[in-house]
C-alpha cells in the first residue's frame, strides 16, 4: 500500500458507548476530519459485532499545520435536528473557533446537536379532577393520598409527607383528599407540628381534627438492603416539590437516568429511582414513602429487571406482581395514571428474555383492561433491525443503558406523556 494513501474507516466499530475510536489515518498528511456525531445508521459485522456509524465523516480537509482551519462551506443536516456548531471533543464540551484556534495536528471536529426551533410545547395546566356529592356538605377522604384509619380522626403518614405539610402549617389545603358539594369550600387547613394535629374547616361549618401518625418506620427497606434505603431517606428530603407533576419510579435504568429533568422538559418530573429494588419493594413500602405524598398527575415506572435477574422469580411472578403494583398504585392514587415502560431487550441477558416478554405481557393485558395505565416500549427504538438490542446503546455491563440509549428510550417516554397530556 503507498504510504501516502489515506485510510478512513468509514463506520466506527463501538464495543461499548463508553469506548471512542476514531477513524484511522496512514500517512503524513494532515486533516481536519469533520465527523457526523450522531448515530445516523446501525449496521452488524459478518462477525456478529455491531457498528454504530455515528463516526461517519461528513467532511474531509487536508490542512497546513499552524494556520486557521476553514469551516465547512455547508453545515450539516439531521431531520428534527439544529446543527449547533463544530466541537473539539464528542462530548461537545468545547467550541472550536474558526477565528482564533490553531490546528497543531490532525484534529477531529464533531457536529453538536439541538432539537430544532419549531413550535414549543406547553406543557396543559392541570386542573384536579374533584369529586362532586350530595349526601353530605363535605367528606374528608386522606391525607396527601393516604385514607383515614378507621377512627376517622388520625391518618398514617410518611416522612415525606409530614416534611410537606411542616414546610407550610399555615396552609395544607394541597394535602386534603375530599369529596364535597358543589358550592361547599375549605375555608380553613392548617397543621401543628407541636401537637401533630391537622385542623380543617369548611364554609359549610364541619370542621375535622385530624391526628397525624408516622409509620415510616414501617416502611422501611433496610432489612432487605441498607443501601437502598439511604437512597430513599435522601428522596423524602424533597419536600419542595409541588402536587400535580409527573414521577419517575423504579430501579436503576430510571435512577440512572441523570439527565431525566432535561430530557422530560418542559414536562416538569422529580425521579425517585433506585436501582436494585424490586416490584415488590415498591408496592408494599416505595410507593407510600416516594409518590404518594405528592399527588402526582402520572408516575411513569420502570421495574421488573432485578425481581428476574437478581430474584430469581419468573415472568409470570413478575407480572403478577406488576398487577398488584398497579392495583395498589390505583388505590391510593385513583386520579393518578400510570405509565409502565416495558423491559428492555438487554444484550447480556437472552436467557431471560422470554421472563421479560411474559412480564410485558401481563402488563400490556392489564393496560388494556384499565384506561389508568399505558405501557411504553421504550425498548424498541434500542434494537437492530433483525429485532436484537444494539449493544451501542448499552454500557459494557449488557444492562445499564448509555448516554445515546437514553436519548432514544427517554424521548419514547417524554412522546407516551405528552400525548396523554394532549388528551
Amino acid at each position: 500500500m503507498n504510504k501516502k494513501a489515506l485510510l478512513i474507516l468509514p463506520a466506527v466499530l463501538l464495543l461499548s458507548a463508553c469506548n471512542e475510536v476514531k477513524p484511522v489515518i496512514q500517512d503524513d498528511a494532515h486533516y481536519a476530519l469533520y465527523m457526523y456525531n450522531y448515530p445516523r445508521m446501525v449496521m452488524e459485522t459478518p462477525n456478529g459485532m455491531t457498528e454504530t456509524a455515528d463516526s461517519y465523516i461528513y467532511e474531509k480537509q487536508e490542512i497546513e499545520l499552524g494556520k486557521k482551519l476553514v469551516a465547512p462551506a455547508n453545515d450539516p443536516e439531521r431531520e428534527s435536528y439544529e446543527f449547533k456548531g463544530w466541537y473539539k471533543e464528542k462530548t461537545c464540551d468545547n467550541l472550536w473557533d474558526f477565528d482564533n484556534d490553531i490546528a497543531e495536528h490532525s484534529v477531529f471536529l464533531y457536529a453538536k446537536w439541538g432539537v430544532a426551533e419549531g413550535e414549543e410545547y406547553v406543557e396543559p395546566e392541570y386542573t384536579y379532577p374533584e369529586t362532586i356529592i350530595t349526601d353530605v356538605n363535605y367528606r374528608v377522604t386522606g391525607i396527601l393520598n393516604s385514607p383515614l384509619n378507621n377512627d376517622g380522626t388520625s391518618v398514617n403518614l410518611t416522612t415525606a409527607a409530614i416534611g410537606r405539610l411542616k414546610a407550610s402549617p399555615s396552609d395544607v389545603s394541597f394535602a386534603v383528599n375530599y369529596e364535597r358539594k358543589q358550592d361547599v369550600t375549605l375555608t380553613v387547613a392548617t397543621y401543628n407540628p407541636d401537637t401533630k394535629v391537622i385542623h380543617l374547616e369548611v364554609s359549610s361549618g364541619e370542621t375535622w381534627d385530624i391526628s397525624v401518625i408516622d409509620i415510616t418506620a414501617s416502611l422501611s427497606i433496610a432489612s432487605d438492603n441498607a443501601y437502598y434505603e439511604q437512597k430513599a431517606v435522601k428522596y423524602e428530603k424533597d419536600i419542595d416539590i409541588d402536587n400535580y407533576h409527573i414521577a419517575l419510579a423504579g430501579s436503576s435504568s430510571m435512577e440512572n437516568w441523570s439527565t431525566s429533568g432535561e430530557d422530560m422538559n418542559p414536562i416538569v418530573t422529580f425521579n425517585h429511582g433506585i436501582g436494585g429494588t424490586t416490584v415488590e419493594q415498591w408496592t408494599d413500602k416505595l410507593l407510600q414513602r416516594l409518590v404518594c405524598p405528592y399527588s402526582p398527575k402520572a408516575v411513569v415506572f420502570y421495574v421488573g429487571v432485578n425481581n428476574i435477574i437478581n430474584n430469581n422469580k419468573s415472568g409470570l411472578q413478575t407480572g403478577n406482581a406488576l398487577v398488584d403494583l398497579f392495583n395498589k398504585c390505583h388505590d391510593f392514587l385513583p386520579k393518578t395514571h400510570i405509565f409502565y415502560v416495558l423491559i428492555n431487550k438487554l444484550p447480556s441477558y437472552p436467557h431471560y428474555q422470554a421472563d421479560f416478554d411474559l412480564a410485558n405481557k401481563m402488563a400490556i393485558d392489564y393496560a388494556a383492561e384499565h384506561n389508568y395505565v399505558t405501557c411504553i416500549d421504550a425498548g424498541v427504538g434500542l434494537l437492530k433491525d433483525n429485532g436484537l438490542p444494539n449493544f451501542g446503546y448499552f454500557l459494557t455491563d449488557g444492562l445499564h443503558m448509555s448516554k445515546a440509549g437514553y436519548v432514544i428510550w427517554g424521548k419514547a417516554v417524554k412522546d407516551a406523556v405528552i400525548n396523554w397530556l394532549g388528551k
